[in-house]
């Protein structure tokens, strides 16, 4: 779930704002509301649990969210066992442990300021292994779904996911101005093919009691328009999938609403977004959030150019890029590329005889302007 919620609650807060039909110029306080916003899932099969603490901000704030830092994060089962969370960033708190899932759990966050909470008792559920996680290619593009079959135990799932892609630039570029003259660039130095990423905030739910044998085929996760770069020439997604309960659900499923059916006149109110997660001390605000507890299951797949071949990929950025005509000469070189933005793109060859270089632009030919020259830990070719 990532930082998804602190994203969500920031549009909910720009709706109450700004969602009047007719012309309305309310006077907006700057006032510091700062709810406590708390997400997170604790993984009981040793793997890293990981519960964000925020905080909302003013309207007119440019930040999405605060994080809340030096808190205290704690666990607490039935049987009196408890265990603490490190904060390994700002307002992120870890621990990796194995936990019994036939015992229930509280989570404990103690705040700098004093104020205190707890979450209601969580008891963890066991997620169904993912059957198949797959896609189509269709005239739209390209769909990504999954299919998992529920049980009595597991019927309401969440789903988040990952998506890392290899782009190129407008232009393809192996050399660099270093040093007074244009040499090649090193394996390692390489800015003609990069990885981006993408953390979705979009929040995908199902209920598995609505189908036959509790057998969900084929949801689609993820869209891929035609002439997107994801599938310039290899694409990979991971998908997590989380069995939640009920009341998880709902929670999720409100918030899905707002965000996704933002003005309707049917959608539910922002004020009916609550958690799982209550103040101590009687007087002080609840927190927005909820926290699950279980075990999770997740699968990636790779896509492959050639998988979904012909793919006619469009980046704006490089729309107008391209290769200047004009052959630089050897001898002009300290003039021509000695600037941030021209960078020498072409050798230019008669034959045996070597006449100069051809340049472009460096946001036409450095893909690190926009991504990761590095692959990922996790890259598979």
């Amino acid at each position: 779930m990532g930082k998804r919620l602190s994203y969500v609650v920031a549009v909910l807060l720009l709706f109450l704002w700004g969602s009047c039909r007719d012309p309305f110029e309310p006077e907006v306080t700057n006032a510091d509301i700062a709810i406590l916003v708390v997400e997170g899932y604790i993984e009981t099969n040793g793997e890293e649990s990981t519960i964000y603490l925020s905080r909302t901000n003013p309207i007119r704030s440019d930040s999405v969210a605060l994080p809340v830092i030096d808190a205290s994060v704690f666990l607490i089962s039935s049987t009196g066992e408890s265990w603490s969370f490190s904060e390994t960033d700002s307002g992120t708190y870890s621990y990796s442990g194995f936990f019994d899932t036939d015992n229930t759990y509280q989570l404990g966050i103690n705040l700098p300021n004093g104020k205190q909470y707890l979450s209601d008792p969580i008891k963890p559920i066991v997620t169904p292994e993912i059957n198949e996680l797959n896609f189509l290619r269709d005239e739209a593009g390209v769909e990504i779904f999954i299919s998992t079959k529920g049980t009595d135990e597991a019927q309401y799932f969440l789903w988040d996911y990952e998506e890392h892609w290899i782009f190129r630039p407008g232009v393809i570029s192996f050399l660099k101005f270093e040093g007074g003259q244009v040499v090649r660039r090193e394996p390692d130095e390489r800015i003609d093919l990069c990885w981006n990423s993408n953390i979705f905030p979009k929040i995908i739910l199902q209920n598995s009691a609505r189908f036959e044998d509790n057998t969900i085929i084929q949801r689609e996760l993820v869209r891929i328009p035609n002439e997107s770069e994801k599938l310039t020439q290899r694409y990979s997604i991971k998908v997590r999938q989380r069995a939640i309960d009920q009341a998880t659900y709902d929670f999720w499923e409100i918030l899905r609403k707002n965000s996704d059916d933002i003005g309707g006149i049917f959608s539910p109110l922002p004020s009916l977004i609550g958690g799982n997660i209550k103040a101590v001390n009687p007087g002080d605000e609840d927190a927005i959030g909820y926290v699950s507890m279980g075990q999770s299951a997740s699968q990636r797949i790779y896509i492959d150019y050639e998988d979904v071949q012909p793919w006619r990929v469009f980046i704006p950025e490089y729309e107008f890029c391209f290769v200047l005509p004009d052959t630089i000469p050897p001898n002009e070189a300290v003039t021509a590329f000695n600037n941030i933005d021209r960078v020498p793109a072409r050798e230019v060859f008669d034959g045996m005889f070597f006449l100069g270089y051809r340049a472009s632009t460096k946001q036409c030919t450095d893909c690190t302007l926009r991504g990761n020259n590095k692959a990922p830990d996790f890259w598979e070719d």
